[in-house]
């Protein structure tokens, strides 16, 4: 690491949050938080330094026996979607109306993303106005921004992405199960890659990519795409030869 993120990192300290890996369940987990009030532009340099925003801080894996977590991202000229991408971008546009705007509770919101997590895991305990806009509405940055996915005048996905420099990082995308056959999810990240085309943006973080989580590694099969540890400093290409599947 650089001297000035060394810096950084002790000026911001927040603490340690240590448990259980939600991606991979045999291994602990341990988060470094800074504090990222008034941070604004400077989060770019930490996006590649493998930081995510959550709120007002933000965070990285500080794993001493893993390296499992590595930071993803695609060079938005060279994209190029698989046959089954195009297949869901054509039939999510003739569902799908997508808004953009800044991000805001309200009942509909809360009301979509428990039953999102009802379907997801089971239940949705104690949300509230409060809670949802801790996670979806609160930010250190003033370029936050949530997408709408709309089925006519139903809202049934809604994304949250930061756009920071040069680049969009995806934060986190729920929607109504009723509409899975769609592949929400999916035309989520296309809708997102479209827009960093429409601002001229030069990259698309969707996230942590983790080999062995099957609920992490997806984010690989958009491409071509770039990866590497938080402490390298160079990129190196995400080939299929080191993934699960082939996507075509």
């Amino acid at each position: 690491m650089s001297q000035s993120l060394e810096y950084l990192e002790l000026q911001l300290y927040a603490g340690h949050l240590k448990g259980a890996c939600s991606y991979l369940p045999e291994k602990e987990s341990n988060l470094l938080f800074l504090e990222a009030t008034g941070l604004g532009a400077g989060y770019r340099l930490l996006l590649d330094r493998g930081y995510r925003r959550h709120g007002f801080h933000v965070y990285r894996p500080d794993c001493a026996n893993c390296q499992e977590c590595k930071i993803l991202r695609l060079p938005v000229a060279t994209f190029a979607p698989t046959r089954s991408q195009k297949r869901v971008w054509k039939k999510g546009q003739s569902v799908f109306r997508v808004e953009t705007g800044p991000p805001s509770y309200s009942r509909e919101k809360e009301q979509l993303y428990c039953k999102y997590l009802a379907c997801q895991h089971g239940s949705c305990d104690d949300m509230d106005p409060c809670r949802y806009s801790d996670f979806f509405v609160s930010s250190f940055l003033a370029t936050t921004e949530e997408l709408r996915l709309y089925a006519g005048d139903r809202l049934v996905g809604l994304g949250i992405f930061d756009v920071v420099g040069d680049a969009l990082s995806s934060v986190y995308f729920f929607f109504d199960p009723d509409y899975s056959r769609y592949s929400p999810g999916t035309f989520s990240i296309l809708a997102e890659i479209d827009l960093c085309k429409a601002r001229g943006l030069s990259h698309y973080y969707p996230g942590y990519f983790i080999s062995a989580c099957h609920a992490m590694n997806y984010k690989a099969r958009f491409g071509p795409a770039e990866v590497k540890l938080p402490a390298q400093e160079k990129w190196g290409p995400c080939v299929k030869s080191c993934l699960p599947w082939v996507d075509e």
